[in-house]
């Protein structure tokens, strides 16, 4: 009696035995060893070239975050300053905290005649820019030991309400976004990213010319502006809010001093974030602890050199977590602002790649091995591909299947 085949033996078929038509690409020296010069050729100019770009980029940083405490004029101390530039020399820029709080008045959109006021301290900044920084100029600021990639931190947000939905208080609470109390009120926008935005106020830069030196008119501004900073991805991302009973929801705590009895209203409404690219560029948060956000942006005209003056409202508090609060004005290079990484990466491929390329032509040179050699293939101790096996499988028809391995 003949031995039946297994049941559950596969068909035999190209795809079930594994045999489609597949292209096994041989690496060979002469096709490997080519490559690695090739790359190193290539990646070395690049990586060059990058680095030489990103030198010409003028940079100048200043830490403020101990302004809110000086009194009179004080010179920004060398480690909190820095200007990474190829241009030489900046002068040291200067603070002074205004004597007292600043008034701040906002007026209501539908009644002008409603006021709303608030006190800020303010900072008054002089510096000083020993050359003309060409368009585009960069704004950023700046956040040292704040950590907006923690995991509870990115996730306390509610997508839904931030496209414009008017979610009930019930609906956020279930989709586990934002930490709500049942008790407290609806916050728009909720979540721990909204609350904590960087909300001070940084104005433009003011002319202040200094006797024998070439500057622009005493009192010329030099503005920057807050459309073109955040990613066009991301203002596709919200939406303006959908509530139409502004009272029933509020503004995140950090923010209630701008809003009279810490509510919204008609004449003080929410800020409609489609338009709101600060609150846009905050809400894309950053993966390491330290961090630059732009603030504003001038694509047109030239920062001529010399001595000018800019104030910044302080009300982003910084001393509760040890951090500490920077300004970066900056031009732009090839792949955005100062930074060499790209370059540098580039240049450490180009080494690695030569070098191995050396070391494997070497090693062929000395040593080479015959490519074809069938006495190089084994699996696990079995018979070579010249060794005939006496127990080759048959397939359902009987017809025997063979290895590509065997001889004809």
């Amino acid at each position: 009696m003949m031995d039946e085949p297994p049941k559950h033996r596969p068909p035999n078929t190209s795809f079930k035995q594994q045999r489609l038509k597949a292209w096994q690409p041989i690496l060979t020296a002469k096709s490997v060893l080519p490559t690695f010069f090739i790359i190193g050729i290539l990646f070395a100019p690049l990586g060059g070239l990058l680095v030489w770009k990103d030198g010409m980029v003028t940079e100048l940083s200043f830490d403020y975050t101990a302004c809110s405490s000086v009194t009179t004029p004080t010179v920004i101390p060398g480690v909190s300053w820095a200007h990474p530039s190829s241009v030489g020399d900046f002068d040291p820029p200067t603070y002074v905290n205004a004597t007292g709080p600043v008034t701040i008045t906002v007026q209501g959109q539908v009644n002008p005649a409603n006021i709303h006021t608030y006190q800020v301290g303010r900072c008054n900044i002089q510096l000083t820019f020993p050359v003309d920084l060409q368009p585009p100029v960069m704004m950023y600021y700046k956040l040292t030991n704040f950590y907006q990639n923690h995991r509870k931190y990115t996730k306390s947000l509610d997508y839904k309400q931030l496209g414009g939905e008017a979610s009930s208080k019930e609906s956020i609470i279930s989709r586990k976004g934002c930490t709500i109390n049942p008790a407290d009120p609806l916050v728009y926008p909720c979540g721990l990213i909204a609350n904590s935005m960087f909300n001070d106020t940084i104005s433009g830069l003011t002319a202040v010319p200094t006797p024998g030196t070439e500057a622009p008119a005493t009192g010329e501004n030099y503005t920057f502006a807050d459309t073109g900073i955040a990613w066009s991805t991301d203002r596709t991302k919200y939406g303006n809010y959908g509530y139409t009973n502004l009272s029933a929801i509020v503004p995140p705590p950090n923010w209630s001093i701008r809003y009279p009895s810490d509510t919204y209203s008609a004449d003080f409404p929410p800020p409609k974030i489609t338009e709101d690219e600060h609150f846009q560029v905050w809400m894309r948060t950053a993966g390491w602890p330290t961090f630059l956000k732009a603030y504003g942006r001038n694509d047109n005209t030239v920062l001529k050199k010399g001595t000018y003056q800019m104030t910044i409202d302080m009300n982003f508090p910084i001393d509760t977590y040890g951090g500490k609060k920077y300004i970066v004005f900056s031009t732009l290079g090839a792949t955005g602002g100062r930074n060499n990484v790209l370059g540098i990466g580039y240049i450490i491929a180009a080494v690695l790649s030569a070098a191995l390329g050396i070391i494997f032509t070497a090693f062929h040179i000395v040593r080479p091995r015959v490519i074809g050699d069938h006495s190089k293939i084994s699996f696990g101790g079995e018979a070579t591909v010249h060794t005939r096996s006496a127990n080759r499988a048959d397939d359902v028809g009987g017809n025997r299947i063979r290895s590509r391995y065997e001889d004809d």
